[in-house]
C-alpha cells in the first residue's frame, strides 16, 4: 500500500501535455498554505458556484448529479492519489487477494457519524449490503460487482466480489461510495432523498431546492485523508449555489458572489486563466469524455455499418474545436489521463466522408428524399438524440454533429429534455443516440459503458448506453478486470481500445477539462482524484 495526499490546486507538478491543453498531474507534497503569518485562518463561509443540482442526496444510489456536492459530508474508505496508489482514510490498511476478488480492510476505531453512531465494520457492511440489494437500484459499478461484506471483528471487514475487479479501490475511493450512517440506511432510508448523514468534516445544514445546499463544520472531526491537516476543517460553512448557466457562473466569479467557481465553461477558460485577479487550475478528466452512444438494439444502429458510417463520417476535430472554442482535445475511447490509456493506438478514428457514404450504401440506404436525407424501403435514415436542456455545451456540440450528419444524408432529431429526467432515458432505452460524459480514474470505464453484462434489463440498472454485447470485447474486459498485475491489465484494456472502433458502439468526441477558479483570499483547495473534483477540507479564507 502506498500513501499520498490531495494536491493543492495551482501547485507546481509534473505536467501532462495534451492537444490544445496543458494539464497538471498529482504531486507528493503537502498542500501549501499562505497568508499574513503563513498559517491557515479558522472561520469564514465559503460559497461555491456549482453547475448542477443533485436530484437527491444518496451517494450510494446517485452516481451522477449528487456526488459532486457531497464530498464535505461523507468520507471514503481510501483516498485515491490519482497515480495508481492509495492513501489511508477511514481504512488504515487493506489486503487484496491475488484474484482481485477479496478485499480485507482494517478500519479506524475513533470515527463517529454525525448522528452519534459509531463507525465500525458493521457500518461498512450495512453500506455494502445496501448497494448490493437490487431493490435500492444503485447505479454504480460497485453494485454490479455483487459485493458481499463479512464482519471479521469490530474493526475488520472483508468484501468478496462475485467477479474480479482490479480497480475496486478506485471505485470505493470516489464520493459516490461515501460511507453513510447505518442508522439512516436501516431506520430511515427515505430521508436520503433530502439529507445525508456521514462522517465527513462538515454536517448537512440546509437544502433550498433550486438554489443551494449548505454544510456546517463538524467540530469533532479528526480523521481526514492521509496528508491533510489534523483536526476539524478551517471553514465554518460551505454553501454550494446551483448556477447551471455558464455565463451566470462565470459572472459569479467576476462579481465576487462566489469564492470558488467550478466548471468554468470553455469559452471563458482562457480568459480566466490569464487573469491575475484570480487563482485557477484545471484537470483533464479521466475516463470516457463526451460521447454519443448509439443504441444498437434498434434500427438503424443495429447495423454495424451504419454505426461505422456515423463514426467516421463526422469531422470530430472540427466539431470539437467549434463547440469548445478549442479548449478541449478530441478523444478516442478513453481520455489520455485515464490509467490504462493506450498511448500507441493503431486503430485511431479518422474522418472519411467518402468511406462513410460507401458504408451507408452497403447498408442499403441508397435512396434520397425531398429533404436530401437517405432512405431505404421508403423510410428516412433518422434517429432521435435527447439531451439535458440545461447543458449548453452539449447543445452546441450536438448542433455541430447534426450539421455533419446531414451532409451524410442522416437526420438527427435533437430533443431537449428536463435535466432531472434525462438520465432516466438510459434505463428505458428511449433514444437513438444517448450523449453522456463519464469521469472515473480507471480503465474499468470501458466495461461500465461497453460490457455486455452491464446492460439495463428491467431488473438491474447498467450504464451500457449502447446496449452492446460482443463476446470478444467482453472476454478482453473480463481479463483486464481480473488482472492484478498493472502491466497485464493495461495490455488488455489496450486491446479493448483497439477493438472498439470496429464495433463502433459510440462516437467519442472530447475529453473535458474541469477548470476551477477562486478568489485570491481562498487557499488550500485540492483535487480529489477519484472523481476528480475540488476537495475543500484544507480550504480556508483570509
Amino acid at each position: 500500500m502506498a500513501s499520498g495526499i490531495p494536491r493543492r490546486l495551482g501547485a507546481a507538478v509534473a505536467a501532462a501535455v495534451v492537444t490544445a491543453l496543458t494539464l497538471t498531474a498529482c504531486a507528493s507534497a503537502a498542500p501549501e498554505s499562505s497568508g499574513d503569518d503563513g498559517e491557515p485562518v479558522t472561520g469564514g463561509d465559503l460559497v461555491v458556484a456549482a453547475r448542477s443540482e443533485p436530484p437527491q442526496l444518496n451517494p450510494l444510489v446517485d452516481q451522477m448529479g449528487g456526488a459532486h456536492v457531497l464530498t464535505p459530508v461523507v468520507d471514503s474508505l481510501v483516498w485515491d492519489n490519482g497515480d495508481g496508489t492509495y492513501g489511508t482514510w477511514l481504512a488504515t490498511d487493506w489486503e487484496v487477494s491475488d484474484d482481485a476478488r477479496v478485499y480485507t480492510f482494517t478500519l479506524r476505531d475513533d470515527v463517529t457519524f454525525h448522528d452519534g453512531t459509531p463507525f465500525d465494520a458493521e457500518a461498512v457492511k450495512v453500506n455494502f449490503d445496501y448497494v448490493a440489494d437490487p431493490a435500492n437500484k444503485s447505479t454504480g459499478s460497485v453494485a454490479k460487482l455483487g459485493p458481499t461484506a463479512e464482519v471479521l471483528d469490530e474493526y475488520t471487514v472483508r468484501i468478496t466480489l462475485e467477479q474480479p475487479e482490479s480497480s475496486f479501490l478506485t471505485l470505493i475511493a470516489a464520493p459516490y461510495f461515501g460511507i453513510v450512517s447505518p442508522t439512516q440506511l436501516l431506520d430511515d432510508p427515505d430521508s436520503l432523498a433530502s439529507t445525508v448523514v456521514g462522517t465527513g468534516p462538515f454536517v448537512f445544514d440546509e437544502w433550498v431546492k433550486g438554489q443551494s445546499i449548505s454544510y456546517v463544520r463538524n467540530d469533532d472531526y479528526d480523521w481526514g485523508p492521509e496528508g491533510t491537516h489534523e483536526g476539524a476543517a478551517y471553514l465554518d460553512k460551505i454553501t454550494y449555489r446551483f448556477l447551471p448557466e455558464d455565463q451566470t457562473r462565470y459572472n459569479a466569479l467576476l462579481t465576487g458572489e462566489a469564492d470558488i467557481v467550478d466548471y468554468i465553461a470553455p469559452e471563458y477558460a482562457e480568459e480566466v486563466k490569464a487573469d491575475d485577479r484570480y487563482e485557477s487550475d484545471e484537470f483533464l478528466l479521466p475516463g470516457v469524455g463526451f460521447t454519443l452512444h448509439l443504441n444498437t438494439r434498434t434500427a438503424p444502429f443495429d447495423d454495424v455499418n451504419v454505426r461505422r458510417a456515423l463514426l467516421t463520417g463526422i469531422d470530430r476535430e472540427a466539431i470539437v474545436k467549434s463547440a469548445t472554442f478549442g479548449a478541449y482535445p478530441v478523444q478516442e475511447y478513453l481520455a489520455t489521463t485515464t490509467p490504462d490509456y493506450k498511448t500507441d493506438l493503431e486503430n485511431v478514428i479518422e474522418f472519411d466522408a467518402d468511406a462513410a457514404g460507401a458504408l451507408l450504401d452497403e447498408a442499403g440506404w441508397t435512396g434520397t428524399d425531398a429533404d436530401g436525407y437517405r432512405t431505404k424501403d421508403g423510410e428516412r435514415l433518422s434517429t432521435t438524440v435527447p439531451y439535458a436542456d440545461n447543458d449548453q455545451l452539449a447543445q452546441r456540440t450536438l448542433e455541430q454533429v447534426q450539421i455533419d450528419a446531414k451532409e451524410l444524408g442522416f437526420e438527427l432529431v435533437l430533443q431537449p429534455v428536463p435535466a432531472a429526467d434525462f438520465s432516466q432515458r438510459l434505463y428505458t432505452g428511449e433514444y437513438g443516440i444517448m450523449p453522456s460524459f463519464q469521469s472515473e480514474a480507471t480503465g474499468m470505464q470501458l466495461w461500465r459503458l461497453y460490457g455486455g453484462d452491464n446492460v439495463s434489463d428491467g431488473s438491474s440498472i447498467g450504464s451500457n448506453a449502447s446496449f452492446l454485447a460482443d463476446a470478444e470485447l467482453d472476454g478482453i474486459l473480463a481479463q483486464a478486470r481480473a488482472s492484478a498485475d498493472p502491466a497485464a491489465r493495461a495490455d488488455f484494456y489496450g486491446q479493448a481500445q483497439e477493438l472498439l472502433p470496429s464495433l463502433a458502439p459510440s462516437i467519442p468526441l472530447y475529453s473535458r477539462a474541469r477548470v476551477v477558479a477562486w478568489q485570491p483570499n481562498v487557499h488550500g483547495v485540492a483535487w480529489d482524484y477519484a472523481w476528480p473534483q475540488p476537495y475543500l477540507f484544507d480550504a480556508w479564507k483570509n
